[in-house]
């Protein structure tokens, strides 16, 4: 589903770049550089504009690269993973990205009433979306484990750079901060380097340098969370350069006619309901699948109360039946498709 995504970025951007050729006088956009890699467990698309543009595109993927070496769960030689293993045992030796994920993770969890948490990897486990077929687990096992999941019982020494888990089978799961704090160095690292206009996509991720070299702004669209060739709004990143989404269509399982999606509430074990998609709009990359899974589980009218509390952040959010709900900043932005 991260493949319509960009899809849909695509085909607004080629809009855009056909609507300024038409226009009288219009001068051609400048040759981009534009690569894509398999990274973080999806598609990372570059676009930037330069005369150094392809050795700053090149030097942004080897970090991100080097921050999935260390935050992916998956691979057990990874940072992660060694703290994982050495959970109820030992302090384990942490690279200083790897802490400062995980203070900004704890600091918004506690804001957002603990429904974002980098110690869900036992219940992400449990439940494998996308690794067990259709397995659903009993919730028995899900009481099991949920003991395991809490967010302030680890202990991270920023000064002495460990990380330890004081339960023997806790477990990280950063996936909800990596990418977007990849995508954040990433963009610094295009920034030192003199780009000036630039897109990055790290499968839905979105963040943008400037405005596209035409004068214009990014415009981005947001896929129908149940119709995967259709969009359901836009937005101009005229005062943000992120957009960032989580819904129940991009991992998920049917069984019994009922959608088990990979987004979990930790404090409960189980899939949110009533919201399908929630794309939201800051200028923080690292924030922003915190905020739009916050939002997921929390629903409109709860997660619209809690934004009051973070201004700059605007939230664009859709129910499973299609129903559209702004945050009050995107008011007469953001253009809803009927």
């Amino acid at each position: 589903m991260k493949l319509k995504i960009t899809l849909l970025i695509g085909l607004i951007a080629a809009a855009a770049v056909l609507a300024a050729a038409c226009r009288p006088g219009a001068t051609p956009e400048a040759k981009p550089y534009k690569e894509t890699q398999f990274l973080m467990d999806t598609i990372v698309e570059m676009t930037a504009y330069g005369p150094d543009a392809e050795n700053a595109v090149k030097a942004a993927f080897a970090e991100i690269k080097r921050l999935h070496g260390i935050s992916d769960n998956f691979d057990p030689a990874s940072q992660v993973s060694k703290i994982n293993q050495a959970a109820g045992r030992a302090k384990v030796k942490a690279d200083p990205d790897l802490i400062a994920m995980m203070l900004r993770a704890n600091e918004l969890a506690d804001k957002l009433e603990g429904t974002f948490d980098v110690t869900v990897g036992p219940l992400t486990e449990l439940w494998g979306i996308g690794r067990k077929g259709d397995f659903v687990p009993a919730q028995e096992d899900i009481d099991r484990v949920l003991p395991l999941v809490n967010y302030r019982l680890v202990a991270i020494d920023a000064a002495a750079g460990t990380v330890y888990l004081p339960k023997e089978g806790m477990k990280l799961d950063l996936g909800g901060i990596a990418k977007g704090y990849a995508v954040d160095k990433a963009i610094a690292i295009l920034k030192s380097r003199g780009v000036s206009s630039a897109l990055v996509n790290a499968g839905g991720d979105v963040r943008v340098i400037g405005k596209r070299p035409d004068g214009n702004p990014w415009r981005i669209g947001v896929q129908h969370p149940r119709n995967p060739d259709a969009i359901i709004a836009k937005l101009s990143l005229t005062d943000w350069d992120t957009m960032e989404t989580s819904g129940d269509y991009q991992r998920y399982i049917m069984k019994d006619g009922v959608r088990f999606s990979h987004v979990l509430d930790p404090r409960t074990g189980r899939q949110p309901r009533g919201l399908a998609s929630v794309t939201v709009a800051l200028n923080n990359s690292a924030d922003g699948d915190i905020f739009s899974t916050a939002l997921l589980i929390l629903g409109p009218e709860r997660g619209l109360e809690l934004l009051r509390q973070f201004p700059g952040v605007e939230a664009i959010m859709v129910a499973a039946d299609g129903k559209v709900t702004l945050s009050p900043g995107l008011e007469g932005k953001a253009e809803i498709e009927k």
